[in-house]
């Protein structure tokens, strides 16, 4: 049984589950090379599904978390009654969205900008035949066309919030277990978050908690002239610690975050977001005259903005105390929050969630929001899914029809399974610079001990936004001058962002506060030796930890314990391989254009390695 998950919209991605295993997922920025690319095109999928040996007539079964014609070209999915009126739109960003196409008994279809309605099935799901509720159909039966096939493909759309469920239960080892998913899809509470019980097989929705902060951040970002919430989030996370946090929000911070329904204030969100902007900031985002000057000026990224016309700060002020005060108050207000909405799922289901937590949804890349979920309530255990932003979605379309649908038994998957679950990249010799060596992990445990950058290149590519060891910049973290070097080198990212470190599985507790394992980089913690590492910790001595064990990457692992031999120091710098505003590498001929353009010293692919000032 072959089926195939696909997400479009932003972090568009392609899932492989065979034989009821996922076996692979990509997305689709790593071959197109275009930043939180939203479109998948034929040549993609065949790339993909040709890594292990596929073509897409293979292919049994389709499933998707959301459904847009135009991100999608080459296919038209359609009722499963029929194969007239292709579908053109198909997601839980819009409640007129989700809907089905023309029964041969039914009343004639109209023609909408979301595609054909049909009112006797979308009276709970579409104005103004009831309410915005669009729980009560978490998936729908499809039929798919493929252009150039003459084949129709079985299919299934899964609602996008029971997908980020599906994808992080799914590949835990619970057999029961409370979900908690946010993300930052607007407007509606049952497209934002989401409160879901697994139990064997079986994903059941338990209740919407109406929590919408997830747009917040999103929007915020945007407001406080960061950049579009979608590529810079994660600025105002690392911005936050050089800022105050305001005394008014702890006081506020949960009238702030107040279920939508309960909402003293505004309960339609794109105003409530603004309004709540202003409460922290004093400055409201009034409507300007012309877009963004990043927009007029065609920056790369600037489509990403979804505030185009209000721009209460600009880039230059969102790094003065104030903006990093407002920064330092927003991430206070989601970690609290987070916190408090991750406590009341565990005492709603404490007699049925075996005392672990999964957590899924964009939000929850929110590493510093992490560590206080795992440290600061009643669950035992948590579990995430590297690819936990839209990205992730796709695999979890696949895993939902597989398990709950077709009910095939749940599978086991390592952490080396689900981290580098991309494409393995095999005839490159045409593409490698010459006088290239056999790799020699003392060799390049030297250089890094000597300061030098490492472009570090192995195997398949990672599952999601992180580089894990596999599509990595390797560092030493004891010069306290290698973050500024890293970013004028190479990076060229903003000054504040902090670097992240890898330490060995088994040393991890002698050098951070945690008593758990992070080995997909998604929690920030305490650093008790910072001054032992100091281009690897924050302003605040945290640091976004990878820990990694023997078998979850014995080459890396055992490069780290050749450092370690030379340092003292069990710790790298591992950021991901890529500059400013490009997507990771994918391929060997990706890393070797970066390496030839960039001032890094040494280049590593899986078992050669390359010495620049040697060539």
């Amino acid at each position: 049984m072959i089926i195939v998950g696909l997400h479009v919209g932003h972090d568009a991605a392609m899932a492989l589950i065979k034989n009821g295993k996922m076996v692979g997922t990509t997305s689709i920025e790593r071959l197109s090379r275009v930043k939180k690319d939203a479109v998948i095109e034929k040549h993609h999928l065949e790339q993909f599904l040709s890594n292990w040996g596929l073509t897409i007539e293979d292919v049994d079964h389709f499933t998707f978390s959301t459904w847009t014609s135009g991100l999608c070209p080459f296919m038209q999915i359609y009722s499963p009654y029929g194969q007239r009126y292709p579908l053109s739109t198909f997601g839980t960003w819009k409640a007129e969205s989700n809907i089905l196409n023309h029964l041969e008994d039914s009343e004639r279809p109209e023609k909408t900008e979301w595609g054909y309605t049909l009112p006797n099935m979308i009276h709970r799901l579409c104005k103004p035949f009831s309410s915005e509720d669009i729980e009560t159909q978490i998936h729908f039966e499809l039929n798919i066309r493929i252009d150039g096939l003459d084949k129709t493909f079985r299919g299934t759309f899964v609602d996008h919030h029971i997908s980020h469920a599906a994808s992080v239960y799914y590949t835990s080892d619970f057999d029961q277990s409370a979900i908690f998913t946010v993300d930052a899809s607007m407007h509606h509470a049952e497209a934002v978050s989401g409160y879901f019980l697994g139990s064997g097989n079986r994903i059941q929705q338990f209740r919407n908690p109406g929590y919408m902060l997830g747009n917040f951040y999103d929007v915020a970002t945007e407001h406080l002239g960061i950049g579009p919430g979608t590529l810079k989030a994660g600025s105002l996370m690392g911005l936050a610690a050089y800022g105050r946090i305001k005394r008014e929000a702890y006081n506020k911070w949960e009238d702030w975050t107040t279920p939508l329904n309960e909402r003293k204030w505004d309960r339609v969100e794109h105003r409530y977001t603004d309004w709540l902007f202003a409460q922290i900031s004093g400055r409201y985002p009034f409507v300007l005259d012309d877009n963004r000057p990043e927009i007029l000026n065609e920056e790369p990224g600037s489509w990403h903005f979804c505030r185009t016309w209000q721009a209460p700060f600009t880039k230059e002020e969102s790094e003065t105390q104030e903006g990093m005060d407002i920064a330092a108050t927003i991430q206070f207000i989601t970690e609290r929050s987070l916190v408090k909405y991750s406590q009341d799922l565990y005492e709603e289901t404490k007699t049925l969630n075996g005392g672990n937590l999964c957590v899924a949804g964009g939000t929850f890349l929110n590493c510093n929001a992490n560590y206080k979920i795992a440290t600061e309530t009643d669950f035992d255990r948590m579990h995430m899914f590297p690819a936990c932003g839209d990205d992730g979605t796709a695999t979890g379309s696949a895993l939902y029809v597989v398990h709950n649908l077709m009910n095939l038994p749940r599978q086991k998957y390592t952490t080396a399974d689900l981290a580098y679950a991309g494409i393995t990249w095999v005839n490159y010799d045409d593409v490698i610079p010459p006088h290239g060596k056999d790799l020699d992990l003392d060799v390049i445990a030297d250089y890094l001990n000597d300061d030098k950058i490492i472009c570090w290149y192995d195997g398949k590519s990672e599952n999601g936004p992180r580089a894990l060891g596999h599509r990595s910049f390797i560092a030493s973290p004891k010069n306290p001058e290698m973050k500024d070097i890293l970013n004028a080198r190479v990076k060229f990212r903003e000054w504040y962002r902090p670097f992240a470190p890898i330490v060995l599985k088994e040393k991890a507790e002698d050098w951070f506060i945690m008593d758990f394992e992070s080995p997909y980089m998604l929690h920030t913690v305490p650093c008790k030796r910072p001054f032992e590492i100091p281009s690897a910790v924050h302003i605040d001595n945290s640091a976004r930890v990878q820990t990694l064990s023997k078998e979850h990457n014995e080459k890396l692992y055992t490069l780290i314990e050749k450092f370690e031999e030379r340092s003292g120091i069990p710790v790298v710098i591992n950021t991901s391989l890529n500059v400013k505003g490009e997507p990771i590498v994918e391929t060997p001929y990706d890393v070797v254009k970066l390496f030839n353009e960039s001032d890094v010293d040494v280049l590593v692919i899986n078992d050669q390695m390359w010495i620049k000032n040697e060539q």
